[in-house]
């Protein structure tokens, strides 16, 4: 019944895939250059993507709070401890093997690495101030997860956010590799995040199956919370696009 259970939930990762969001016109115009200045299209990602990442150790730590089981929340602690820059030695072999060197990631937390990736594109984070679209987008990312369900909020968090990362970020890299003349290392933010992020996925599908398991209902909340969070990401995307052609 459990195997049953994650079939399922699998199946809504495929439901996702076929979202809007995370194959948006928006992300695509940035990995083949075709928006009017492409390099400040990056730039104003950059600055304005910022606003979410800054948040999400918030939104790991509202869903935690809701789960109940001990190894729901270690899952949840593993994530936040990688969050840190605190990579065990399985991950660090996995990232060597792609190129990724120890020394670019291990202890430096996160959002040190983005604001890495905006130093290499010239931003001064402290100076820049987030549009309108990004502020929204981030505050009510965090009000669905605040007033969710447990099953909702997994939904929204890994169905939604953490199994889809590493297919979004592939259009990010590609834009930055093809417009910017940036180091591997200046991004890798995007790489680790694709990386790790699909393991990361993996673990909140298990716990999704567990809900999935003890309700039929969690299963329709577990979808409810993941295409709330894709209209979400997906109404930004579409704001970023307007101001990408307005560049």
């Amino acid at each position: 019944m459990i195997i049953c259970q994650l079939t399922q939930v699998r199946d809504l990762t495929e439901t996702a895939l076929q979202h809007r969001a995370i194959h948006h016109p928006y992300l695509k115009a940035l990995a083949s250059g075709s928006l009017p200045n492409p390099q400040s299209a990056i730039t104003d990602f950059a600055i304005q993507y910022q606003g979410y990442t800054s948040w999400f150790p918030r939104y790991l730590n509202c869903v935690m709070n809701k789960l109940a089981d001990p190894q729901h929340r270690e899952y949840f602690t593993e994530n936040l401890n990688e969050e840190q820059g605190h990579l065990d030695e399985e991950t660090v072999q996995q990232l060597e093997e792609m190129g990724i060197k120890e020394s670019w990631v291990q202890g430096i937390p996160h959002p040190i690495l983005f604001r890495r990736f905006q130093s290499a594109l010239g931003i001064n984070p402290q100076s820049q101030i987030l549009c309108r679209a990004a502020m929204l987008w981030r505050q009510r990312f965090r009000f669905l997860l605040e007033k969710s369900t447990p099953a909702e909020a997994i939904g929204a968090l890994g169905l939604g956010t953490e199994a889809m990362v590493k297919h979004i970020y592939r259009y990010i890299t590609a834009g930055i590799e093809s417009q910017t003349s940036l180091r591997r290392r200046d991004y890798v933010f995007f790489e680790l995040h694709s990386e790790v992020d699909d393991e990361h996925a993996e673990l909140m599908m298990r716990v999704a199956g567990d809900f999935a398991h003890q309700s039929p209902t969690n299963l329709d909340e577990i979808r409810r919370g993941m295409v709330a969070a894709l209209d979400l990401r997906c109404r930004f995307w579409d704001q970023m696009l307007e101001r990408a052609e307005g560049i």
